[in-house]
C-alpha cells in the first residue's frame, strides 16, 4: 500500500466546517431573538479549533488513506463530480444539525463519522466498479453443487416413493 498524500485537517474538513459557522452567525444578526444560531455558530467554531489540534493523529491518517484510495478510484473512471457531490451534501447536512438536532462532542467523533462516510463511499464506489459476480448462477454451474443436488433429488423421490407404499 503506498503513503498517502497527506492533506492538512483544514483541506479535508475544517475549512467546511468554519464556513459552516457563518451561515448560523448571519441568521443570529437576522433573528436576533432565537439563541440558538449564534450558540450553533460558536460550538462550530470550537468544533473547527477541536478539529484542527488533531493534525497528524492516526484518525487523520486514516481519513488521507481513505481520500487517497477515493482519488484512486475516480482515476479509474468512476463519477468524480458526483461522488464528492454526495460527500459534500452528506457533510454539510450533518454540521446543519449542529447546535439545533444533534452535533458532535469532540473533533474525533467528527472525524470519526468522516472517516465512516468516506468508507462507505469507497465501499459503494468499488461494489460500482468491479461488479459482484451472480453466485447463484456460479453455483448453479459447479460440477460439485450439481451432483449433490442430483444426488438430493434422487434420494427425495426415494423417501417418497418409499412413503407412498406404505400409505
Amino acid at each position: 500500500m503506498s503513503n498517502p498524500k497527506l492533506l492538512s485537517i483544514d483541506e479535508l474538513i475544517g475549512f467546511q466546517v468554519q464556513s459552516t459557522a457563518d451561515w448560523p452567525r448571519d441568521k443570529a444578526q437576522q433573528f436576533s431573538d432565537d439563541a440558538r444560531n449564534l450558540e450553533a455558530a460558536e460550538e462550530l467554531d470550537a468544533l473547527a479549533a477541536k478539529i484542527r489540534s488533531l493534525e497528524g493523529s492516526e484518525i487523520h491518517m486514516q481519513i488521507c488513506e481513505l481520500t487517497d484510495r477515493l482519488d484512486r478510484l475516480f482515476e479509474s473512471g468512476e463519477d468524480c463530480f458526483s461522488r464528492l457531490e454526495d460527500l459534500n451534501e452528506d457533510v454539510s447536512s450533518a454540521l446543519r444539525d449542529v447546535g439545533f438536532r444533534g452535533g458532535f462532542s469532540t473533533g474525533t467523533e467528527l472525524l470519526e463519522w468522516y472517516r465512516d462516510v468516506l468508507q462507505e463511499k469507497l465501499h459503494d464506489g468499488l461494489d460500482e466498479a468491479v461488479p459482484v459476480p451472480d453466485l447463484d448462477e456460479q453455483v448453479a454451474d459447479d460440477p460439485a453443487a450439481k451432483a449433490a443436488k442430483q444426488a438430493y433429488d434422487e434420494a427425495y423421490a426415494k423417501a417418497y416413493a418409499e412413503a407412498r407404499k406404505k400409505l
